[in-house]
């Protein structure tokens, strides 16, 4: 059921059974649905880029993916590029900036992407998609006619990163959109899922064009797929939206105080505070330590624990602190 745009009646016009059908059923029916009947209707997870998890600035390598916002991948086959977080449009904190650093010659194209997990793909399977986006850019953008090329891609694999080359990999949608230097929303309609679909991915790319000036960049600041279209973006508390993120991203620290044994190996099982999409790779760094190796024994017992684990190297009162990293991206 598709939302039709509110109408403005005229003193003396007939309301036909037509119209009231269009305007009275069917929106009723619409906003229904979007309250009990499909719950959440962006499919965007960090659509409004609250959660910078792992940092608030990349410079990407060559050829290699970048997670920075979390769930925003970006990519390109060259260096030269920077990711940053940007003070956001009126009503939202940040934005996504995607650049091309100063003086930089390549014109190889730089993309943002935007990956859904399989789990989450599978509501747009046999469905019309429909696609908000507000972006700006930078005074000295680059790209040909100031436009960036959006795509909303389908494949047949499960799970696949965002960068590659997807089984079945399919555009419902790719078009060019102009942007200007004034943060806009831009709509994109009637985006048709096949059933045999298992994959969906949104993303957004341009090819800069010369010499970089110091302002060749494209912010995004708000994204939308959903199945319905809707008259404005769906927001999620703070909290929310990070919960969502650490399916994918976790942080923290693990802290062990008590009796070491030298020879003897002490630990304990840390609960995550979201279970990840699956057994997350780790990265542990000492923060310091007592009567204990500076070697993390630590590892993922499965997607919901860690366990924090250091041998002691002396028979005394110990601690140890250390940070780590849980990712279970795509």
């Amino acid at each position: 059921m598709a939302w039709t745009s509110p109408r403005t009646w005229v003193s003396g016009e007939t309301v036909t059974a037509s119209l009231a059908n269009t305007h009275w059923r069917d929106n009723l029916n619409y906003l229904y649905d979007n309250r009990y009947g499909v719950g959440r209707r962006n499919a965007i997870i960090n659509s409004h880029m609250d959660v910078w998890q792992r940092g608030t600035s990349f410079a990407l390598s060559s050829s290699t993916k970048t997670y920075t916002a979390d769930r925003w991948a970006v990519y390109r086959a060259a260096t030269g590029c920077t990711v940053s977080r940007q003070t956001g449009p009126t009503g939202q904190a940040y934005a996504m900036r995607v650049q091309r650093d100063s003086a930089n010659a390549s014109t190889t194209a730089i993309t943002a992407y935007h990956a859904l997990e399989s789990l989450d793909s599978y509501r747009f399977v046999g469905q019309t998609a429909y696609l908000k986006l507000t972006m700006k850019a930078g005074a000295n953008f680059s790209a040909a006619s100031s436009s960036v090329t959006v795509k909303v891609t389908y494949g047949t694999g499960t799970d696949q990163s965002p960068e590659a080359s997807w089984t079945g990999t399919t555009d419902a949608l790719s078009t060019s959109q102009v942007i200007t230097t004034t943060s806009t929303s831009y709509d994109f309609d009637s985006i048709s899922i096949p059933s045999t679909a298992t994959q969906v991915k949104v993303s957004v790319s341009f090819t800069p064009v010369g010499t970089a000036s110091t302002n060749d960049w494209v912010e995004i600041s708000a994204a939308q797929l959903s199945v319905n279209p809707a008259p404005t973006y769906e927001r999620l508390s703070y909290n929310e939206t990070l919960r969502l993120c650490q399916r994918y991203y976790q942080t923290g620290l693990g802290y062990w105080y008590g009796q070491a044994t030298s020879g003897t190996t002490h630990g304990f099982t840390l609960p995550l505070p979201v279970a990840m999409r699956i057994t997350p790779t780790m990265a542990f760094t000492n923060v310091f330590n007592t009567a204990f190796g500076a070697a993390p024994g630590s590892s993922a017992s499965n997607s919901a624990a860690l366990l924090i684990a250091r041998a002691g190297t002396s028979s005394a009162a110990g601690i140890f602190q250390e940070s780590w990293t849980a990712d279970a991206e795509l």
